[in-house]
């Protein structure tokens, strides 16, 4: 059974989370000052944070997908070689048919 990522479920909840907090310092905030509220700025550090960690994930992942293709490739390579050699040496030691 492949493996579930929680990546997708865990973004969406950011993302709620940012646009929520956004609504709710919106509506409680001082409009006296341009700054934005702590917890707009703490969730949208945070969000960065999440992007460039997914973004370092996909990078590996990808990494490792070429790894083992390439490690594939090999062992099917060096498969196909011991077949090829095990056949030339049965066919040689078997006599011929006339």
């Amino acid at each position: 059974m492949p493996k579930r990522s929680n990546t997708a479920p865990l973004l969406l909840t950011v993302l709620l989370l940012c646009c929520h907090a956004g609504a709710w310092a919106a509506e409680g905030g001082d409009t006296s000052s341009n700054q934005p509220p702590k917890v707009v700025t703490k969730v949208a550090k945070a969000v960065k944070r999440g992007a460039s960690a997914v973004a370092t994930g996909v990078e590996k992942g990808a990494k490792a997908v070429a790894r083992g293709v390439e490690k594939g490739a090999k062992a099917t390579e060096k498969a196909a070689h011991r077949v090829g050699h095990s056949t030339e040496k049965s066919a040689a030691s078997a006599p011929a048919a006339q």
